[in-house]
C-alpha cells in the first residue's frame, strides 16, 4: 500500500486502518494471519520533501512459544516515529554508519525512512517491518499473577525448559583396547 506524498495538505493527514478497512491485508498477512489489526497514523510535511510519521499499532501474532513449543498469539502493540526523506543515492565505494545489533540501537527520537523520488511511499511495507521487528527472538506468553503461563498454566520459574536429544548407549568394545595388550619388545 502506497501513499502519495505530495497529496498531503499542509497540517497533515490522519489514517486509520484496520481489518474492515482492508488496506494492509495482503501486505502483514504472511506475519499476522487473520487475526485484527488496528494502524493510526498521521502524515504531516515539515518542508516541501520531509515528512513527519507518527502512529501506533495493536496487531497478534501466531507465533510458536519458546519455552514449552505451543502455538499461541502474541500481542503486538507499537509506537513508530519516522523522518521520510528522499532516497540518497549511495555511490559505488559509498558507506553508511548502522549499529551492529538492533539491541545496540537507542530508541530515543525518531527513525529515517526513505521514499523514492515520485513521493510514493511504500507505508504497507514500513508496517509490515514495524510488526516484524516487534516480535522477540523468543516469543513466550505472559505470566499470570502466579508466575504461570497463561497458556499453558505450567509455572515458569519452577520448570526448566530444556531439550537434550539423548543417544543410544553402544556397548561395543574398544577397538584400542587391543592395544593394551600387545608387548613391545
Amino acid at each position: 500500500m502506497k501513499i502519495n506524498l505530495s497529496d498531503i495538505p499542509e497540517n497533515g493527514r490522519d489514517y486509520h486502518w484496520n481489518r474492515k478497512t482492508k488496506e494492509l491485508d495482503a501486505v502483514i498477512s504472511d506475519l499476522i494471519d487473520n487475526n485484527p489489526y488496528q494502524v493510526e497514523f498521521h502524515v504531516r510535511p515539515m518542508n516541501s520533501r520531509d515528512f513527519e510519521l507518527t502512529g501506533n499499532l495493536k496487531a497478534a501474532s501466531k507465533e510458536q512459544c519458546s519455552r514449552c513449543g505451543i502455538e499461541f498469539k502474541f500481542d503486538i502493540v507499537e509506537k513508530f516515529h519516522s523522518i521520510l526523506i528522499p532516497e540518497q543515492p549511495q555511490d559505488r565505494n559509498g558507506k553508511y554508519a548502522r549499529v551492529n545489533h538492533i539491541s545496540e540501537s537507542i530508541e530515543v527520537g525518531p527513525t529515517v525512512a526513505e521514499y523514492p523520488s515520485n513521493f510514493m511511499f511504500d507505508i504497507g511495507e514500513y508496517i509490515h517491518e514495524v510488526i516484524a521487528l516487534a516480535v522477540p527472538f523468543n516469543p513466550a506468553p505472559i505470566e499470570d499473577a502466579k508466575g504461570n503461563c497463561i497458556e499453558c498454566k505450567i509455572p515458569v520459574h519452577e520448570k526448566q525448559f530444556s531439550y537434550e536429544d539423548q543417544l543410544p548407549k553402544e556397548d561395543k568394545p574398544n577397538p584400542f583396547a587391543v592395544l593394551k595388550n600387545i608387548k613391545l619388545q
